[in-house]
């Protein structure tokens, strides 16, 4: 009984975090694709002073909301907030909880010692709790976000209104893209 109410909860947290991040963040990306910016995003990241491991030459509102959050969280990272460290590049135990985990339900299936049921519910509840924890992380990105356009604001921000608007909206929408490790 116990088992299966675990199975159940968890799944219900990640079919809500699955729901909320295509409710949030799928669609305002596919709206935000249809835009088209005067500015690269290696562009963007050169104009905030923020160096990128590979330069992209996407232009759509869409990928210059998510490099904008990016660069935000850089540009926190280089101010010295340690949570925004965090948050870019993940808590060692949370980076390799999917794949520890996965690793662990596979062997733990195929060694019948512990019973299937227990072995899905754990892995379930690890990665409902996972979840929970960069649902909860939402907040840094939102600052990120800020403090990226403030940055942008800063340096002569872009040029029509109306794609400082798409970019601004995806920005703030590509928080919801984090909350699931996969």
């Amino acid at each position: 009984m116990i088992v299966r109410l675990l199975i159940v909860l968890s799944a219900l947290v990640l079919i809500g975090a699955m729901v909320a991040r295509w409710w949030f963040w799928g669609r305002m990306k596919l709206r935000g694709q249809r835009t088209e910016c005067s500015l690269t995003v290696a562009e963007l990241f050169e104009r905030l002073g923020v160096a990128k491991r590979k330069p992209s030459d996407l232009r759509d509102a869409a990928a210059l909301g998510a490099a904008l959050r990016e660069a935000g969280l850089r540009l926190m990272e280089a101010e010295g907030e340690r949570v925004a460290r965090r948050r870019r590049t993940g808590w060692w135990n949370l980076r390799i909880l999917p794949g520890l985990l996965a690793l662990i339900l596979v062997f733990s299936l195929l060694k019948p010692r512990i019973a299937p049921m227990w072995v899905l519910a754990v892995g379930g509840v690890l990665i409902a709790f996972h979840v929970v924890l960069r649902i909860a992380g939402i907040g840094v990105e939102l600052q990120a976000v800020k403090r990226g356009w403030q940055a942008l604001e800063e340096k002569g921000g872009l040029r029509r209104v109306d794609e400082a608007e798409a970019v601004l909206r995806c920005a703030r929408a590509s928080v919801w893209d984090t909350v699931l490790p996969w």
